[in-house]
């Protein structure tokens, strides 16, 4: 890739269709998204209160939404060659853009923070372990989030590169984890060990969705690279689904075996040492690397102050002082609520995409919209809000809240353009 691209020069503008990449290429960078600490600890947070045959059950169907959900987001990124920034600026206004720019740097802030303060929690237990430093946990965030600023700097041509070192190794590493855990306990008796019961089967669809959600609405800033509409359906497939399948089962079966739901302590127990240490760095090295990129393209859609290696230093420092503050107690409630609340951004662009056929992404078009999308910011709001209260109401259209929201706000855009346009006639 070209020197501009590595360092992010095109945020704002087209992709060169000459440094587009493979979608299995692109699904290898999602799989190394979806394996990190927070989905193994919400993996075992589900195993252990639902069991393994229903926690795997709410997995493979919060794994086939992402990916149909996805697909579209895909296409519109492959399509326009532009981040999923511009793509809502152009939907919904200059200022609209910056509103919901913000609420989406809010919640990828608030993931890397919690990523940090896990990964900071694991070198600290894994120094606890292995040698006799007595530093305290949070100077191991510190420097877990120093290794990711920097590599984040040099943005989709490090994460690529990263990801393909780092993927194949992971799933060698955690293939031998399960296969071992396996050896201690067999797998048809996992599957009849019944759960707690504190989690039902509409939260833990719930919670696979939002740990990923974010992901699907941003997918654009990955799949900009992708050569063709094939290209979008395999990354979608073997990387919004095929990874959280991978991130959530691997995650599962370790914590029922060894009754511990810490990573690293259940790692240990195993005799991995180092190389316990080392799979989750890497896990959580190559999401949160990602998580930072995103807020950062968030941050300069939002308020473009700053250049993008500027505004990815101020996004990681702020991240850190919150992962040190800690904000990883209320994991699964934080998984819902994204699940629920950012779906209707997605919905308003498939609409104005798919439905009303606006492709014209360019320049001049952009500087002809209103400054303000009422409609299109008033819908994604409204639809987030009226999921979430039918989401805790109990009641639901699809039984699944994050597919209730996503196809509400489609619906509700579609009318008041309808509405709108005869208006105008």
């Amino acid at each position: 890739m070209a020197d501009a691209l590595a360092y992010d020069a095109d945020s704002r503008t087209p992709v060169d269709p000459a440094e587009a990449v493979s979608g299995m290429q692109i699904g290898i960078v999602l799989i190394g998204i979806s394996i990190t600490l927070p989905l193994m600890y919400s993996a075992g947070e589900l195993a252990q209160g639902m069991g393994l045959r229903s926690a795997m059950t709410a997995t493979f169907l919060g794994a086939i939404a992402l990916s149909l959900m996805s697909i579209p987001a895909a296409i519109v990124g492959a399509r326009t060659r532009l981040s999923s920034y511009m793509i809502i600026e152009h939907t919904f206004g200059y200022a609209g853009a910056k509103f919901v720019n913000f609420g989406f740097g809010v919640f990828l802030l608030g993931w890397y923070a919690v990523t940090a303060e896990l990964f900071g929690r694991t070198l600290f237990l894994a120094a606890a372990q292995l040698t006799t430093l007595a530093l305290p946990e949070w100077s191991f965030t510190v420097l877990s989030s120093l290794i990711v600023t920097v590599t984040t700097i040099y943005g989709f041509k490090a994460i690529d590169r990263l990801a393909l070192i780092a993927v194949p190794f992971l799933l060698l590493s955690l293939a031998a984890v399960v296969v071992l855990s396996l050896r201690q306990v067999a797998f048809s008796e996992l599957l009849s060990i019944p759960g707690s019961g504190t989690i039902d089967m509409a939260t833990g669809i719930s919670a696979v969705i939002g740990a990923a959600i974010v992901g699907v609405v941003l997918t654009p800033d990955l799949t900009r690279y992708a050569r063709t509409t094939r290209d979008c359906v395999v990354a979608s497939f073997v990387g919004q689904g095929g990874g959280m399948c991978i991130a959530y089962i691997v995650g599962m079966i370790p914590v029922l075996v060894w009754g511990e739901l810490e990573p690293m302590t259940y790692m240990m127990l195993m005799g991995f040492g180092g190389l316990a240490l080392a799979v989750l760095v890497f896990a959580t090295w190559t999401t949160n690397v990602i998580n930072l990129y995103s807020t950062a393209l968030a941050s300069r859609a939002s308020v473009p102050l700053g250049d993008y290696r500027s505004v990815v230093i101020i996004m990681g420092v702020v991240g850190t002082a919150a992962a040190i503050v800690g904000i990883s107690d209320q994991l699964i409630d934080f998984l819902i609520l994204m699940g629920l609340l950012v779906p209707p951004i997605a919905g308003v662009y498939f609409a104005d995409f798919y439905v009303f056929g606006r492709r014209d992404f360019s320049e001049a078009h952009l500087q002809e919209r209103p400054a303000l999308k009422i409609s299109a910011v008033a819908v994604a709001l409204g639809s987030g809000l009226v999921s979430a209260w039918l989401y805790y109401a109990g009641a639901s259209v699809t039984s699944i809240g994050a597919l209730d929201a996503l196809l509400l706000s489609m619906i509700a855009y579609s009318c008041v353009e309808w509405v709108t346009a005869r208006r105008r006639r």
